[in-house]
């Protein structure tokens, strides 16, 4: 009996419905992570506080809420690692937002509209980190 190696679980955090369906779909099909995923931050905030995950997926458009989540798990205030690998989705930003994004040390930014390719690049790029 064989067993196949455990994929890394991520954590996506998307809120649409589409997107999320077609990045799961493809990571699935590849086998490259275990994806959990929620549609906002409010329901990330419970499956950070519980599990841990080999890297997170986070769409930025929540603004404030995600800017929040980003600095809280860099303060080591869930179950995750502190430098835990976070692929951060966003439209081009002012520098402002820009900035602060930056100092949170995302391990890419991807700026929407991007190709499924370069997220699930960016994503294979978690389980060497």
């Amino acid at each position: 009996m064989s067993t196949t190696p455990r994929l890394p679980a991520v954590l996506l955090v998307e809120p649409q419905f589409v997107m999320r369906r077609t990045m799961v779909a493809v990571a699935r099909e590849l086998g490259l992570v275990d994806f959990h995923e929620v549609s906002s931050i409010a329901r990330a905030l419970p499956l950070l506080e519980a599990r841990r995950f080999g890297g997170m997926v986070l769409d930025m458009d929540d603004g404030s809420d995600a800017l929040t989540l980003l600095e809280r798990l860099r303060a080591g205030q869930f179950v995750c690692r502190p430098d835990l690998p976070v692929v951060a989705l966003t439209f081009p930003a002012g520098p402002g937002l820009a900035g602060q994004l930056e100092a949170l040390r995302p391990l890419r930014t991807l700026h929407k509209p991007f190709k499924v390719g370069e997220l699930l690049a960016s994503v294979a790029m978690m389980s060497r980190h």
